[in-house]
């Protein structure tokens, strides 16, 4: 059988796309020549043959309408709710109730009596348990309010002095430190992890406890609001200024003064105070007496200043040279410290006799460090992780 041959086609038999013109306008092609060109295509729905089709889809149905029926039937009746529960119940009794050994003591009998007369002395016996308290076991920690007689927190040496006495006032509970310093170098603050750009926040008695105070406080949290005047130890960390704080400033004779006019231009405040060479500065207040009378407090501030918001506070003022006052307030526990409004605890101040006084960060955020152990109550139930803390050192290094 000789082969079927295809014919040949070349290259110019193949219909070729026409080249589009640029120099003329395209042509719009019209509704019915686009549907010339794409057919649509349709898919008919089978049709059901008269024979053999039609009698396998009537006797699906069928099977399928029988299935259900079965299913949906009753099988015989059906107990009600309250005899199911009944018969779960004997089943679970059963499962989990043990018959004793012997026949059961009638309540009248000698053998009933005599295991009442003993179940009402065990009773006995476990409530004088329970009243009598056990030695051995310790109070709960918030009911352990701490108390310090007087004179018992003091340090003294030829460089530092330093007494702390605990007083109670209107239902506040706090602590008055006065301390006098030889040098402003003794004044140190430290940071979280050693460093201002750590960026971790440690508690008081951690950041303290690798310098050795005789006195740690929390100061201003400066790491929270990222911005204000910061100088530390005489060294200039931050040139921001900040309208929302009052600034707090240590000079380089230790002496406390505040700027509360913080509308400079940036940078220049830092710029005046790193000439001035200023030993500390801290980004809080309100200020709460100056030339030793009470400040007048802001009606809008970074804190609440009005009567009614109590709180733990730590602030620090100054009697003379190098003759500081710290004040911690313990707060947020009933029975022993409600804690103190910003106008209290500026008369706290008035009533030790000081020129000047600044808040500082408050809350739980309150911690008073001495001599390697923390002798307030701080108002979480334990020291809050701070940025930085204000130290007195005995011997700076």
């Amino acid at each position: 059988m000789a082969k079927r041959r295809l014919p040949a086609r070349g290259l110019d038999s193949f219909r070729r796309t026409p080249a589009r013109r640029y120099d003329l306008p395209p042509q719009e092609e019209t509704r019915a020549e686009h549907a010339s060109r794409f057919r649509k295509r349709y898919f008919d729905i089978p049709v059901i043959r008269p024979g053999v089709d039609r009698t396998l889809m009537t006797l699906l149905c069928a099977a399928m309408l029988l299935t259900l029926c079965n299913a949906s039937a009753p099988m015989g009746d059906v107990p009600d709710v309250q005899t199911r529960f009944a018969d779960w119940a004997q089943i679970q009794n059963e499962k989990t109730v043990k018959t004793l050994p012997g026949p059961t003591p009638e309540p009248d009998s000698e053998l009933g009596k005599a295991l009442a007369a003993d179940t009402q002395d065990q009773q006995e016996i476990l409530s004088q348990a329970m009243a009598t308290p056990d030695p051995s076991v310790t109070p709960e920690p918030q009911t352990q309010f701490k108390t310090y007689a007087p004179g018992e927190l003091s340090y003294e040496t030829n460089r530092l002095s330093v007494s702390i006495e605990q007083k109670k006032k209107n239902g506040m509970t706090y602590f008055v430190c006065d301390i006098k310093l030889s040098d402003v170098s003794q004044l140190r603050t430290a940071f979280a992890g050693d460093d201002f750009r750590s960026g971790i926040y440690e508690a008081v008695s951690d950041i303290a406890g690798r310098y050795n105070p005789v006195l740690a406080i929390n100061a201003d949290f400066c790491r929270y609001h990222r911005e204000g005047v910061i100088i530390r130890n005489g060294e200039v960390l931050r040139r921001q200024n900040i309208k929302k704080h009052h600034l707090l400033i240590v000079d380089e004779n230790g002496n406390l003064s505040a700027q509360t006019d913080r509308s400079g231009k940036q940078g220049l405040v830092a710029n005046k105070l790193e000439q001035q060479n200023t030993w500390q500065t801290f980004e809080f207040g309100p200020v709460l007496v100056e030339n030793g009378e009470a400040a007048t407090l802001p009606t809008s501030f970074y804190v609440a200043c009005g009567d009614g918001y109590y709180e733990p506070r730590t602030a620090i003022g100054q009697k003379g040279p190098l003759h500081y006052v710290v004040i911690v307030v313990d707060g947020r526990r009933d029975g022993y410290s409600t804690g103190a409004s910003i106008p209290q605890l500026q008369q706290l101040f008035l009533d030790e006799g000081v020129d000047f006084a600044f808040n500082l960060d408050g809350g739980g955020s309150t911690t008073l460090y001495f001599l390697g152990e923390v002798v307030n109550m701080p108002s979480g139930g334990k020291e809050r992780s701070v940025s930085d803390v204000l130290m007195f050192m005995a011997n700076p290094s």
